[in-house]
């Protein structure tokens, strides 16, 4: 009896000494490791998107999805950084294919760049605008896409 406790013992104490840990980021998860960071597991699989300069301490196994994550409305965000110089972002997500424009405009109402003007499919998307040749001031930027139209405010400081 003596001799299957000792050795139970002993299995379980090896068997604790050498676990393995394991992490399994989902499809369309995005990673962001900050700098001076570590992910440390003994596997890590990541089925999304991993950004930043972080480290991982063991290397990642990439796993290709069959899923595919398609935005479910659409939706115009602020641009960042704003107010900005001379350049900024704007993101958007269209929930179908079709013609989008996105357009930026004067507080007059005057057309001063056109970004996007095509088809595209559904998405998450991202524009950069380089305003260097435009004047201090406030814009406006306008998404149409179908029967969605959205108009945000920006501010550009030079």
């Amino acid at each position: 009896m003596k001799t299957l406790i000792i050795f139970l013992i002993i299995t379980f104490i090896s068997s604790s000494l050498y676990s393995q840990s394991s992490i399994v980021y989902d499809a369309g998860t995005i990673i962001d490791i900050g700098s001076g960071s570590d992910v440390c597991a003994d596997t890590i699989i990541i089925n999304g998107t991993k950004t930043g300069v972080g480290t991982f301490c063991n290397a990642p196994v990439a796993v290709e999805s069959d899923s595919i994550s398609v935005p479910d409305k659409f939706e115009l965000s602020q641009n960042y950084p704003n107010p900005f110089n001379p350049s900024t972002i704007i993101r958007y997500q269209l929930p179908m294919a079709g013609h989008i424009s996105l357009k930026v405009y004067d507080v007059l109402g005057n057309e001063v760049l056109t970004l996007i003007d095509q088809e595209k499919p559904a998405g998450s998307y991202e524009a950069e605008i380089d305003a260097s040749q435009l004047s201090s001031g406030v814009y406006l930027y306008k998404i149409q896409a179908g029967s969605f139209v959205e108009t945000k405010k920006m501010i550009l400081l030079k």
